[in-house]
């Protein structure tokens, strides 16, 4: 067994859509500014975050990571703010999103130091990239990611 690609085809599959819940944390200017200082990519911050964010999920929602998923935007339209959205895999929702805004900043707090310990330099399975990543993991900062998570944990001043 050599583990190597056969191959890679694109698929044309209709989209899925279901109606469900989820919660949205949005990076302010102050946010965006300390990752720019720090030489952090923005959506690659964010992209990692989310994936780590969701690898603990189940800690706190007691649920697996297959009922939840996610979304990282650099520019939400509405919002107009970089995002990353967690949603509830499930059509409805079944309250993991309501459990991950109640734990938020013990997710969050768990999430920084999973990262911030993990011993990898850029980012493994055990830390920011996650095995059903539609982006194939693309792009992905972990330094960006923590640092991301800590400001979140931060007060506004």
């Amino acid at each position: 067994m050599t583990e190597a690609e056969l191959g890679t085809e694109l698929l044309d599959l209709p989209p899925q859509t279901i109606e469900t819940v989820g919660v949205v944390i949005a990076a302010t200017e102050e946010d965006v500014l300390a990752l720019a200082a720090a030489g952090c990519d923005l959506m690659g911050s964010l992209h990692a975050l989310e994936h780590a964010m969701i690898a603990l999920l189940p800690v706190f929602a007691h649920c697996d990571t297959r009922d939840v998923g996610g979304v990282s935007e650099a520019d939400h339209p509405d919002l107009l703010a970089p995002v990353i959205s967690v949603y509830d895999g499930h059509p409805g929702g079944v309250g993991i999103a309501e459990a991950a805004f109640e734990s938020m900043p013990q997710l969050l707090a768990a999430t920084a130091e999973a990262i911030e310990t993990c011993p990898c330099d850029a980012g493994c399975p055990a830390c920011v990239q996650a095995p059903d990543c539609g982006s194939g993991n693309q792009p992905l900062d972990k330094r960006g990611a923590a640092l991301l998570a800590r400001q979140w944990l931060t007060p506004p001043q």
